[in-house]
Parts: structure tokens; sequence; C-alpha cells
């Protein structure tokens, strides 16, 4: 009796340390996810797998939308940031082989000026707005807010699309009475290149107000073979970059420092500045589905290209 009671004694202990080591393990990725972002606030929002998961996290930055999507594509990547209804287009383009995993920035849009003449949308009739982004987000959003106000682009206001947003900077800056359209944190490196420089309307306010709910900038995309086949290891990701954008949010002067050592904005006054304008989170797919549709649907009475020409069905919006 008291042999048995010793082996169960024995056999109670040993599984305590199984239970004990195993819950002390960190779970990792099965294997490495290659993962494409974008300087800029969706490049932020990664920083801290960029620190300390790089063996878990291939993660690539890109200056443009248009340089990660031929490795969607082609299945180069795993994973990417990229703009909204880039999304769109792609799940289109590949007749459903991406997913929407969740949406990682909201609004980020601002009409900035070097003067004083700009406090409110009806102001820019028959000035010039100076931009980048044509075929994209920033195009599409503003003249959605355009024509609310009853302002024609390009008839009732001239809209001048520049190469890329550091073209944008340099006119604002080095130009008296330029207004024109910014994304953060271009906002924030323009003003501090030029203290008269200031933000004269934020879009994403005005989006509030005229569509009654928040604008999704950007997004998560992932493969449809990684959903289906490597679920553990796409939900362990996704708990990994909602950490990621808790700490860069919550802890943004240790953040700000990370974000420059990775090259993703210049400096880390500059990043410290622009994180609580450039408005990074995550939202599942499913929690942000609503949002998303909405704005599918604006874009595409707008021009059904613009979400390559049809609203994603069911199957677009990842659901564990």
């Amino acid at each position: 009796m008291k042999m048995k009671k010793l082996r169960w004694a024995i056999l109670a202990i040993l599984l305590s340390v199984s239970v004990i080591t195993g819950c002390g393990k960190e779970v990792k990725i099965t294997k490495a996810l290659e993962i494409a972002t974008l300087k800029g606030p969706t490049g932020m929002g990664m920083v801290q797998l960029l620190e300390e998961k790089e063996d878990e996290y291939h993660i690539s930055i890109y200056q443009s939308p248009d340089e990660i999507v031929g490795k969607v594509i082609s299945g180069e990547v795993d994973i990417a940031s990229v703009p909204s209804n880039m999304a769109a287009v792609l799940y289109n383009k590949t007749k459903g082989n991406i997913q929407l995993l969740g949406v990682n920035t909201m609004g980020v849009l601002y009409i900035v000026e070097n003067g004083n003449s700009i406090s409110s949308l009806e102001d820019v009739k028959g000035k010039t707005i100076v931009a980048s982004g044509k075929g994209g987000t920033p195009e599409y959003v503003l003249n959605d807010l355009l024509l609310k106000a009853g302002i024609v682009p390009q008839k009732d206001v001239t809209v001048e699309y520049l190469a890329n947003h550091t073209d944008v900077v340099t006119k604002v800056v080095t130009e008296e009475g330029t207004i024109a359209l910014l994304p953060e944190p271009h906002v924030t490196i323009a003003s501090n290149k030029n203290n008269k420089v200031k933000v004269a309307l934020d879009l994403n306010e005005q989006w509030l107000q005229e569509e009654g709910g928040e604008l999704p900038m950007g997004v998560i995309i992932g493969q449809k073979r990684l959903t289906t086949e490597r679920e553990k290891d796409v939900e362990l990701f996704l708990n990994d970059y909602e950490a990621s954008v808790a700490f860069v949010n919550e802890k943004m002067e240790e953040a700000a420092a990370l974000i420059e050592k990775h090259k993703i904005v210049a400096n880390k006054q500059v990043a410290i500045a622009t994180i609580p304008r450039c408005h990074i989170v995550y939202k599942s797919a499913q929690t942000a589905k609503g949002e998303i549709e909405t704005f599918y649907k604006i874009l595409q009475g707008i021009n059904p290209q613009s979400i390559g020409g049809k609203l994603p069905d069911e199957a677009f919006y990842y659901n564990k």
C-alpha cells in the first residue's frame, strides 16, 4: 500500500514539473514568416517585432506600396501591410488567394499649409492642393470629402499630384502659400523643417463627420495558403503584432528610439511627435469589417477600379 502511494506521489511530482516546464516555454511559429511593410505608420507598428522577433518574422520595409504588389501576387511574401483599397484590388486580382487579417492604421491624412488661409474645406475653392498618392486612398478620400463639401475636384480646385510625399514636403516647406495633402509622419517632418507649416484640416475628423465612422487607411493581408495551412502561426503573429502596437502607443519614447534605429522615421524626436497622430491600431478583420465594407462601398461609388472592380465577398475577411 505504501509503495503504491509512493508511486502516485512520484507520478504527481513528474506531471507537475512537466506542466510547469511546458507553461514556461515560449510558443514559437513553425517556420519564419516573410513580411513586407512600409515606411511610416505600418512599419512603426511592427517595430517591436523588428527588434525582438527577427528570427520568426523576416520583415522588409519598402518606400511604396507598388514595391509590395508583385511580391504578394507571386507569393514571395506571406504577410504584407498595404493601403486598405489595395487589399481589395489584390483579392480580386489573385481570385481570392489573399485574406484581410486586420486593420493597422486609421486615418492619417491632413491638409497642411505654409500660410494661414484655410480653416474649412470650402476655403480651398479656387486654389491648388499639392498631393501625392494619385490612384490610391489619398486621392479617393480627398475627392469624396471635396464632393461632399460641394467642391468639384479639378474644376473648383486644382489638385496637383507629385511623385511622392517627399516632393510634397519639399514644396510646402520652401514655397510660402502652398496648400498640401499629406499623411503622417510627413506632416510632422514638414512642420519641423518650417514652423510656418501647420495643420489646417484633419481629414480624419472630416471623414468621421461625413461618413459616421473612422477611416481605415492601412491593413494587414495574408496569403490564403497561410491562413488555411498554418492558422496557428497566423494567430501567433497577430498576437505579437497587437502587442507591438500596444508597445508603440504606450511606450512612445522607447518605441521612437527603435523606430529611428530601424530607419522607419529619420529621428527619434519626429517619431515621438508623430505617433499620436499616426493612429496605429490593431483591429481584427471581423472587428473592422463594418468600417472596411463602408469604405469600399464609398470607393466603389467613386471609382470601381479603386477596389479592383467589385466588392470583396465574405471569404475576404479572415475568421479564426
